[in-house]
């Protein structure tokens, strides 16, 4: 059994430049969640272009090979590339998730992160293509310094940031045992909801949507009031956790 929720705030914004969307065909599911870069704006055009081209590929190649998240977000490079103007250099991350309740695959290129869970703790999360990130590596930081690091907006990776892009992805990888829940999130969500608060309300939530909202309601007690937009999805498998 599959369940899945999603939700997008604005923040303290003018724009929100997040985007997200489920995509559903049979046993299999597509989750994925993108966080736009404006650069003089556009970043929510380019954030939408890619949860929309994503959803349209993975409905018209009904697939369950690696692979071809390789080939879809190389089309949605370059379709934002090519959308960009000389005023207008929009990018956005953008991170994949796809099941079919007894194994998965992932991918991803930006900030954007993929959390799993396996029986409530946290068992793995994707690493961030940012200079914090290579701060981290280098020794300099600690992985949870990332939050407040100077440069961690600056990515090395971004869709529409060169005409070839590199993505990372894994799997696919079997979740036949035990309960398994997958959290997809921007930066303006993970800088706020700490991983230890992930497995709490984890514990505490009886159904996917009561997680997402339970996490934002610790957010919203920590922003300020010009936060980032943040967005999250979802997903449980094996009767939910």
């Amino acid at each position: 059994m599959i369940r899945t929720a999603k939700y997008t705030d604005i923040g303290g914004r003018k724009t929100n430049e997040d985007s997200c969307g489920i995509f559903e065909s049979g046993k299999m599911v597509c989750a994925a969640v993108a966080d736009g870069l404006g650069g003089h704006g556009g970043g929510d055009k380019a954030s939408s272009m890619a949860i929309d081209l994503l959803g349209k590929q993975f409905f018209k190649a009904q697939t369950d090979q690696p692979a071809a998240f390789c080939d879809w977000f190389q089309t949605i490079n370059e379709s934002v590339y090519q959308a960009q103007t000389t005023d207008c250099r929009m990018k956005t991350t953008l991170a994949a998730l796809w099941t079919n309740g007894s194994r998965y695959f992932q991918a991803h290129v930006g900030d954007t992160r993929i959390y799993h869970f396996i029986n409530e703790h946290l068992d793995s999360v994707t690493f961030d293509h940012s200079v914090s990130q290579m701060a981290v590596i280098r020794g300099e930081i600690t992985q949870q310094e990332i939050r407040h690091h100077v440069d961690r907006g600056r990515l090395l990776r971004a869709l529409g940031k060169e005409d070839e892009v590199k993505v990372e992805v894994s799997g696919p990888t079997d979740i036949t045992g035990g309960q398994h829940a997958f959290l997809l999130c921007t930066d303006g969500f993970w800088e706020y909801v700490l991983e230890d608060d992930m497995e709490e309300t984890l514990r505490e939530a009886e159904f996917p949507e009561q997680w997402l909202g339970l996490m934002h309601a610790r957010l919203c007690k920590r922003v300020g009031d010009h936060n980032d937009n943040n967005t999250a999805v979802a997903i449980w498998i094996n009767g939910g956790c």
